[in-house]
């Protein structure tokens, strides 16, 4: 159904494989899909549904809400008997907006054990709403059900895209709050530390300066095809997708703060804010994880020096590169500059090339190596 000629195209080369598929009858397209992941969430996805219900009734009617419910083979007995009642609920639900029930829950349904997770599950609701989008320029929201969103969410939203002509986005967040103190003062240290790292990032040159989260991202049809579609990692899977669109077409911070995440100290990966939350409530001092104001000034000086070296060679590059950290050069040999630089170089025809080809391969997970380096 939809007119972007990618899709047939990344559909059969890297779409998910499987037996999932829209339970819903749908014979239409819209202008927008929202996709929502939902695990065990039979207590919370109702508000986060209710939540979007909200937004302008004229934009509701062109989005597409599809919610993906899952669980692996081996899950929990209290998360499969959680997940059916969820689908009972949801096939029973009317709300202002078309909405897609995606099974991955049932028994020869479940999502395999090897890739299990957050990422597959966002790729299978992703992947199957792109025949239901109008163009290319249409929007694909990812959020979570656990997240409240904002009345002007999709309005917000979608003007800024109209108005900056971009084709990926974060969206401000402010997580809820909970009746809990500890929890809240906790979720304020952690929310900071994000923001204040993306913030620092952003100052220093990089244009991997945002917060990596799930429940903010929003990309153009177009972009997710161009991509490869989102990770299928049980973890990071926001991290190296954003990534690849920041290499793709480059990310925005919508400023407005549009979306809620939950608080919840629910760990289910080694790394996300329901990690950190139980870390933080066991002890952990969240000052561990900032990085140092040295490190910030290291990693500008390079991406300043190293972003404008089209015409420099690798030998006069290391050169100057000593006079800002005399642990530099081996840090950039380990991460292949010697392999790289003279590729890097020979396949840029300008300057403006060159550092785009330049940031693709000083990505967002060099940077963060970058700093955890110099910031010790």
């Amino acid at each position: 159904m939809s007119s972007c000629n990618s899709t047939h195209s990344y559909l059969k080369k890297r779409g998910v494989s499987g037996p999932w598929k829209i339970e819903t009858f749908i014979n239409r397209t819209f202008n927008q899909a929202i996709v929502i992941p939902a695990y065990s969430e039979f207590k919370f996805l109702s508000q986060t549904l209710e939540s979007i219900n909200k937004n302008k009734p004229e934009l509701l009617n062109q989005t597409l809400v599809a919610v993906v419910i899952n669980n692996a083979n081996n899950s929990p007995q209290s998360v499969k008997k959680n997940n059916q009642l969820t689908l009972q609920k949801l096939n029973g639900n009317n709300y202002q907006f078309p909405h897609a029930v995606i099974d991955a829950a049932s028994s020869g349904l479940e999502l395999p054990l090897k890739h299990a997770g957050v990422g597959l599950a966002r790729k299978i609701g992703m992947d199957l709403v792109l025949p239901y989008l109008i163009s290319p320029k249409s929007l694909i929201f990812c959020t979570d059900a656990d997240t409240k969103v904002s009345p002007d969410y999709l309005s917000k939203v979608t003007q800024y895209f109209d108005s900056h002509n971009t084709s990926a986005a974060v969206i401000g967040f402010d997580h809820l709050q909970s009746e809990d103190s500890a929890i809240n003062d906790a979720i304020g240290k952690y929310e900071n530390f994000l923001k204040t790292t993306a913030e620092k990032m952003k100052d220093a040159g990089s244009p991997y300066g945002y917060v990596s989260m799930g429940s903010t991202i929003v990309c153009t049809a177009e972009a997710y095809c161009a991509v490869g579609g989102m990770s299928r990692k049980k973890a990071t899977e926001d991290f190296y997708f954003l990534q690849e669109l920041t290499k793709y077409c480059g990310v925005h911070n919508i400023p407005e703060t549009l979306v809620f995440p939950s608080p919840r100290p629910i760990s289910r990966v080694y790394l996300g804010t329901g990690y950190r939350m139980e870390q933080l409530q066991k002890g952990f001092d969240i000052t561990n994880l900032y990085y140092s104001d040295d490190a910030y000034r290291y990693l500008s000086k390079w991406l300043q020096l190293g972003g404008s070296a089209w015409e420099s060679s690798l030998n006069d590059l290391l050169k100057d590169i000593k006079s800002i950290h005399p642990n530099l050069i081996g840090f950039l040999k380990i991460e292949g500059i010697e392999i790289i630089w003279s590729k890097i170089q020979n396949n840029a025809p300008s300057e403006l090339h060159f550092k785009e080809q330049f940031h693709r391969w000083f990505d967002g997970l060099k940077t963060i190596r970058f700093l955890k380096r110099f910031s010790s």
